[in-house]
């Protein structure tokens, strides 16, 4: 396999990283996952934002390939052409980390970057049976809209998920509040009236969620967001979660089966991945 490192390619062999690397002693970085379908990446434009802002609040400099969308996704292309997966869908994951140097204060602030491409599995648009985390909680903070600094919460809920043989995990606050799943966003709809949980919660300012919100504006879509207690959701007709790989439909939390197909979840579905060009 090669991959991009600060946009050179390298075989992954030849890939090292110092014990110096601030990702790994501070864990001083972000991560992002995208997905490459036939050379185009979804939303592209909406990640490189979303990093950019992270990147800003983490006072690192951006650097200038970054701020060069058709330079971004021309390399990922070429790299998933290298690994021979132009005519596959593929998962292409960005790192970004402060260049090392400094204990918990930098020496410096210019950014470094791995990008890796490999095949998507497929994943069923089906979530048989979730429940609610036990063993962590999420919490609203300046950085808990992007991946990166609260990645051990997910591996522990992951590990929890596994024990419990769940299909999901939903995370809520110590409050009681919806967040969301381990790796999505999530929704609901009850009475033709979609809901999703605030950023306030700690969720992730998912890249799919963003554009349900835009859509829901120009396809006349009732949805709202708010701090919503587990009892919410459990009132719903109809639950679903987002993330770029595409939306999945939860038909269990705990004893509680929902609908397995709504008209507004089968309208979005269509608009953002029917590859219309949307994105």
């Amino acid at each position: 396999m090669h991959l991009l490192y600060n946009l050179q390619l390298l075989a992954e062999e030849n890939f090292k990283i110092s014990f110096n690397n601030r990702a790994f002693q501070y864990n001083d970085g972000l991560f992002d996952t995208l997905i490459v379908e036939q050379g185009k990446i979804r939303f592209l434009a909406d990640h490189l934002e979303r990093i950019m802002q992270a990147m800003q609040l983490l006072k690192m400099q951006v650097p200038a390939e970054f701020q060069n969308l058709n330079l971004l996704e021309e390399r990922i292309s070429e790299l998933a052409a290298v690994n021979q997966l132009q005519d596959k869908l593929a998962r292409a994951k960005i790192h970004v980390w402060r260049a090392p140097g400094g204990l918990f204060t930098p020496e410096q602030n210019q950014a470094e970057s791995l990008i890796t491409v490999q095949e998507q599995p497929v994943i069923s648009a089906f979530i048989p049976q979730a429940g609610f985390a036990a063993s962590v909680q999420n919490q609203y903070s300046s950085l808990s809209f992007f991946k990166g600094p609260f990645a051990t919460q997910y591996v522990l809920a992951s590990l929890e998920k596994k024990e419990r043989q769940l299909d999901e995990l939903i995370l809520i606050t110590p409050q009681g509040f919806v967040s969301e799943v381990l790796v999505a966003n999530i929704f609901w709809i009850r009475n033709n009236v979609v809901y999703t949980p605030a950023l306030q919660t700690g969720c992730i300012a998912g890249i799919i969620r963003k554009n349900i919100l835009k859509l829901a504006v120009t396809q006349n879509i009732d949805i709202q967001e708010g701090l919503y207690p587990v009892s919410e959701l459990m009132q719903a007709d109809f639950v679903f979660t987002s993330n770029v790989t595409g939306l999945r439909t939860i038909q269990q939390i705990q004893e509680k089966q929902f609908a397995h197909q709504h008209t507004i979840h089968d309208k979005l579905n269509q608009l953002l991945f029917s590859g219309s060009g949307k994105w």
